[in-house]
């Protein structure tokens, strides 16, 4: 069985209770932490990026940190289930909402300190 790390950087953080709720329904846990992005030092710093541009909105003034997200999932059914409706949440392939949050996904070849489903 594989497992996977799904990690959500999430940078819109009204949005946070919505996806503890997302993790919840499909039935996964997830450990959230504080979190401030580089983007956050280089606007700070007044130092131009292309790709942080699109972000200034939302670190400047009173959200200038964002919420990192991790999940381990056993299975790739609720992996792509989780995912889409993230995504279908922060609305992240419509244009408009770039910067919103990104995720990404790293297999786990080990985990430790609780039991798996199948183990007996």
């Amino acid at each position: 069985m594989s497992s996977y790390a799904l990690f959500l950087i999430l940078n819109d953080v009204s949005k946070l209770s919505e996806i503890h709720k997302i993790f919840y329904e499909v039935g996964c846990g997830a450990t959230t932490l504080d979190s401030v992005g580089m983007g956050k030092v280089l606007l700070d710093n007044n130092i131009e990026v292309p790709i942080f541009s699109g972000i200034r909105k939302l670190v400047e003034g009173n959200k200038p940190y964002s919420k990192t997200i991790v999940s381990v999932i056993r299975s790739e059914e609720k992996l792509r289930k989780a995912i889409d409706r993230i995504k279908i949440e922060l609305q992240m392939d419509t244009v408009n909402k770039k910067g919103v949050g990104f995720i990404f996904v790293l297999p786990v070849l080990e985990c430790h300190g609780f039991k798996l489903e199948d183990e007996e």
